[in-house]
């Protein structure tokens, strides 16, 4: 009974939140007994009536703050598990804060696959423990912490990192370019979600947004922000660029141009030599013609 019941709340992930799409950035988990760091409950007591989502890059790192205004909207006091999760935390730099004040938590990695062994772990659901996350693809880390409210309190919770950006941000030439990775959707668990604001501030070594699932605007230097009072569909992805101007000079940096050089440089040397025969005979035959001149 217990692995049937295992198996119909990873159906219940997939419904919810569709086939590999479980990440999120907080929310609380499902049965204490068998709780998950993929699937979560709808929770009928909390309401999240804003999140102010701040993300900072330097380099190939960011430093994300995720600020939510949280209200308990029963007249009885509620404790609740709370997981956080990101596609990776930094060692370093991660805070968790009620009201201003640090609360105790945990960061743990967790391996997304479906092929091994469904077990548990205290009220999270484990496909793999860090240890054992060896040659996975992709995993997941999350911020675990507990959450209580007195009855009516509205409380002000804040989670801190340091995010490692996807793609390229490292490289000096014109492939170099930065994503950015946000899980927002069983933030919609919650029993209310209002008033979402991003704030996207870039450093000057990728300064534009390629693209993104939201519609940024720009509201200063490499500042950035999108406001909306609902959640927006998904999940957050962006991705940073160089500017144009920045490309051109990133090209001529690039080792595939020079490989390319070198490579057909055989065919090139030649061509050069015949263009700059022809160019020399006709400036020659030019002048010939000038001196015939009566």
């Amino acid at each position: 009974m217990k692995q049937m019941k295992i198996l119909l709340l990873l159906v219940l992930c997939g419904v919810l939140l569709g086939s590999q799409t479980v990440f999120a950035n907080m929310a609380a988990p499902d049965d204490p007994d068998v709780g998950s760091s993929i699937t979560f409950q709808k929770n009928d007591a909390i309401a999240v009536t804003s999140e102010v989502l701040d993300i900072e890059v330097h380099g190939s790192t960011a430093d994300i703050t995720a600020a939510y205004t949280m209200e308990n909207t029963t007249d009885a006091a509620v404790s609740t598990p709370v997981m956080f999760l990101s596609p990776n935390v930094e060692e370093g730099g991660t805070a968790v804060t009620a009201d201003g004040a640090a609360l105790a938590f945990t960061v743990e990695e967790y391996a997304l696959r479906y092929d091994t062994e469904i077990r548990t772990e205290e009220w999270r659901y484990a496909v793999l423990s860090e240890a054992e996350a060896e040659e996975v693809e992709q995993t997941v880390d999350a911020v675990s912490f507990t959450l209580d409210f007195a009855p009516g309190e509205t409380r002000e919770i804040a989670v801190s990192y340091t995010y490692r950006l996807g793609g390229y941000p490292d490289y000096d030439y014109d492939v170099k370019y930065g994503r950015i990775e946000y899980y927002l959707a069983p933030a919609a668990l919650w029993k209310d979600f209002q008033n979402l604001t991003i704030n996207l501030y870039l450093d000057e070594g990728m300064p534009v947004i390629r693209d993104s699932s939201v519609a940024f605007e720009e509201v200063g230097t490499r500042t950035y922000q999108y406001v909306s009072d609902t959640l927006p569909e998904g999940n957050l992805i962006i991705t940073i660029d160089e500017s144009r101007f920045q490309e051109i000079f990133s090209s001529l940096r690039s080792p595939y141009l020079w490989m390319g050089v070198i490579l057909f440089l055989p065919v090139l040397v030649p061509l050069l030599l015949v263009i700059l025969a022809v160019v020399i005979w006709r400036v020659r035959k030019k002048k010939k013609a000038n001196r015939l001149e009566p």
